[in-house]
């Protein structure tokens, strides 16, 4: 008589960790790229603009409350978090011999980390690898030439920034090779609260800030 009830209860613990373990990191908004480009002499990149959005508007990263990641997007638990910003070739790029191109951490402010993703819809794949001076990870990092959302995370609201330059180095070592130059990019993030209304308000009034400097 016993039995049923502890066999019932196992398999309704069971049911809940496979659902607990299959949550992925939300994504929010709609994507942003830094926009690379090499015409075969010099490298360029910029963010793009989206409607109404221009380049320099912050991207939000937002807390979701009760929510875990997948597997290894674990480092994300418990931060305000975004994969809006990405990084994409802007038309074909043709590499000189031996070279690929990389991109260089400039600057962060201090409590925004960054982790490897991949394409937005393919979360499951990301590696979640600690990047750009996060965790003692090295501050550069070879860009594979497709569409690429790392994750961004912080422990606190606020506004934090990232600023990169691209570069043409040596495909295994990421020394710069010389005559292709740089190109230097920037994001700006603003970290709320749960979504929700104070989250709204909390956007607008750093967006307000922003445009009034």
């Amino acid at each position: 008589m016993k039995t049923c009830p502890l066999v019932s209860f196992s398999a309704l613990v069971l049911t809940a960790g496979v659902a607990h373990a299959s949550v992925l990191p939300q994504v929010a908004g709609e994507m942003k790229h830094a926009m690379i480009g090499f015409d075969g002499s010099a490298i360029t990149a910029h963010v793009d603009d989206l409607p109404g959005e221009p380049a320099t508007d912050p991207a939000v990263l937002v807390s979701y409350p009760g929510d875990d990641a997948y597997t290894a997007g674990g480092v994300l638990d418990g931060t305000y978090y975004s994969a809006r910003y990405g990084w994409l070739s802007e038309g074909f790029i043709s590499l000189p011999a031996g070279g690929a191109i990389w991109i260089e951490q400039l600057s962060t402010t201090p409590g925004l980390n960054i982790y490897e993703g991949g394409m937005r819809t393919m979360r499951e794949n990301h590696t979640y690898a600690p990047l750009f001076g996060t965790e003692g990870s090295p501050d550069i990092w070879k860009w594979p030439g497709t569409m690429v959302h790392n994750w961004y995370s912080a422990d606190a609201p606020g506004s934090y920034e990232a600023s990169y330059r691209v570069y043409i180095g040596d495909e295994a070592t990421g020394a710069a090779l010389t005559g292709f130059g740089s190109a230097d990019v920037s994001f700006s993030f603003v970290a709320v609260p749960a979504p929700g209304a104070p989250a709204v308000a909390l956007v607008g009034l750093a967006l307000a800030t922003r445009r009034r400097r």
